[in-house]
């Protein structure tokens, strides 16, 4: 009875230290997200990268709801698919700008 006791107890202390420190919830992969939605937004990447920007915000509300309904690992999961979407916004929106001022450079204008 003292071996099983000592090993429960054992098995408790290490569950709570290793949960130490840990998030149990999506908060942080859902302001990262927002971020770089809202970082896409600034740059109009609706216009110049709509499919990737549209992808991001689907993502997003889809992460939004799975934490309301408290499914943290789904929620995190989207909110980190809908940063990395919102990043390729971005990104294609930079390319696409730069290639504009270049054919605008080009063009004389």
């Amino acid at each position: 009875m003292k071996k099983t006791a000592f090993y429960l107890f054992s098995l408790l202390l290490l569950l709570s230290v290793t949960s130490i420190g840990c998030d149990v919830s999506a908060e942080r992969e859902l302001r990262r997200a927002q971020a770089a939605l809202e970082a896409a937004d600034e740059i109009d990447a609706e216009a110049y990268a709509a499919e990737d920007f549209m992808e991001a915000e689907e993502y997003f509300e889809e992460a939004m709801a799975a934490d309301e309904d408290d499914q943290v690992q789904e929620a995190r999961r989207l909110a980190i698919k809908a940063k990395l979407r919102a990043e390729d916004a971005i990104d294609k929106t930079k390319d696409r700008l730069r290639s504009l001022e270049a054919e605008q450079e080009r063009l004389g204008r």
